[in-house]
């Protein structure tokens, strides 16, 4: 098949899936993380998640991090959120598998970061992969150094050659819901104003979480106040204060990525 061809045909298994899912034994609920080092930008969003009492997980990249920074991460800690892992320096794990094999990877990938992380008093025990690439190997790699989730990207626009070829609601996208089913390698859906998903569908995709008692996943970049420049990259605060508050008023937990693969440590 060709990738057009592909492309519908996820489409309909996708389709398929969402007809055919059961209530899971959980509490529905939603798993918000945000990705890279715009940490005194999230630490700024502290009053926002107070109010909705939600708690998020935030990928951190890098091997090093300011007085500063470190002390803004440790009272995000404090206050319920996950400090996770974003890799050391941001690259292409296929490639970087493919130049330097697996300890490569790690070496110049996984180690340093995860070492300056630790010896800062944070355990990450969930991993975003950086650009959303990876490999069997790397997952293989990472899950043995004790991460417990590792998270990709979900996008509900395509595009090929520049040209749209569909914007499927998020509603729609079973992978996105995360079900206790011990799965480990988890899609996240960039809400990024980049994405122009709308404050319906968004409340139609949580609303199912809380039907169907799964954990729908989301996740940004920088948070981005309101009439942001062209230039700008990340989520529109506003767009993020219409999702707690749905979120809230549907009932729905709030969850670390951590937390998916131990939702009994919390009581139900």
């Amino acid at each position: 098949m060709n990738r057009f061809q592909n492309i519908v045909w996820y489409l309909w298994i996708g389709f398929l899936l969402v007809g055919c899912e059961t209530r899971t034994p959980f509490p529905g609920g939603i798993a918000i993380s945000f990705d890279d080092r715009f940490i005194e930008e999230w630490y700024e969003l502290r009053p926002l998640f107070a109010n909705y009492g939600a708690k998020v997980t935030f990928y951190i990249h890098g091997d090093t991090l300011t007085e500063a920074e470190l002390k803004m991460l440790h009272e995000l800690q404090n206050d319920g959120h996950e400090i996770a892992f974003h890799g050391t320096i941001h690259g292409d794990a296929s490639q970087l598998l493919k130049n330097h094999g697996i300890e490569g990877y790690l070496d110049q990938e996984i180690r340093p970061g995860l070492a300056f992380f630790r010896r800062h008093g944070f355990n990450p025990t969930s991993y975003a992969h950086p650009g959303g690439t990876r490999t069997r190997k790397t997952d293989e790699a990472l899950l043995a150094k004790g991460f417990v989730t590792l998270r990709d990207v979900a996008k509900a626009e395509r595009y090929y050659r520049g040209i749209k070829l569909y914007h499927i609601p998020p509603a729609f996208m079973p992978h996105i819901f995360y079900r206790f089913n011990d799965r480990k390698n988890l899609y996240a859906l960039q809400i990024d104003r980049e994405t122009q998903l709308s404050v319906e569908e968004m409340k139609k995709a949580i609303r199912k979480a809380g039907e169907k008692g799964s954990v729908l996943m989301l996740f940004g970049h920088q948070p981005l106040p309101d009439n942001p420049t062209t230039e700008q990259y990340g989520f529109e605060i506003a767009f993020l204060k219409e999702i707690l508050q749905e979120a809230q008023s549907a009932g729905l937990r709030f969850y670390t990525m951590s937390e998916l693969q131990r939702p009994n440590r919390r009581s139900l």
